[in-house]
């Protein structure tokens, strides 16, 4: 039997084929929760370690300088006071039912009397912001009534009025206050200009 030589043989190389993009998405999408999770477990404070750092004044000082909720007086709406100075308000015996009338003698043909341009506005609310204003105003829409939403200044400041109408009969006035009271509303009646 003769000798090989093996030295000059080609060796094979094994063929590497590459790696799926989607395999090293996986491993960096593992590699980032890791690392969120690690830095959440880090800077996560414990019960009982201290968590004040640098120049922050300890817990007690700081519960001392905030006001308690019961030290909080409640918010003052103002403008149930201001407003009505500035507008026509309507008196409630105005705004009564008319006693039953004595029927009419029948006429052949009825008349149609046109309005007075006077009717009545419910405002509904007054707000400084407008953005409040215009909730309000979907609040009222939610309900089934077409609101406007009215800008006026008064001793200086700006005011947004939410406001429905005008009601020509004082029976419908009647209704929409109850419905409305119903729902949580304080209903102002002024005279329509």
């Amino acid at each position: 039997m003769a000798a090989r030589d093996y030295k000059h043989r080609a060796r094979k190389k094994p063929e590497r084929r590459p790696v799926p993009p989607w395999v090293w998405l996986l491993i960096g999408f593992l590699l980032g929760a890791a690392l969120v999770g690690y830095l959440c477990y880090r800077f996560t404070p414990r019960p009982g370690e201290n968590q004040w750092i640098g120049d922050r004044p300890p817990p007690a000082a700081e519960k001392s300088k905030a006001p308690k909720a019961s030290d909080v007086p409640p918010p003052e709406f103002q403008f149930y006071d201001l407003l009505p100075d500035q507008e026509v308000v309507v008196p409630e015996e105005e705004l009564a039912p008319p006693p039953p009338a004595r029927p009419a003698p029948k006429k052949p043909e009825p008349t149609r009397q046109q309005p007075t341009g006077r009717g009545y506005l419910l405002q509904v609310a007054a707000m400084r912001n407008a953005r409040e204003a215009e909730a309000v105003k979907a609040r009222l829409a939610l309900l089934g009534y077409q609101a406007r939403v009215s800008r006026a200044t008064i001793k200086g400041a700006t005011w947004y009025r939410v406001r429905l109408g005008p009601f020509r009969d004082t029976r419908q006035v009647q209704q929409v206050r109850k419905r409305l009271a119903a729902n949580g509303f304080r209903v102002l009646v002024v005279r329509e200009r």
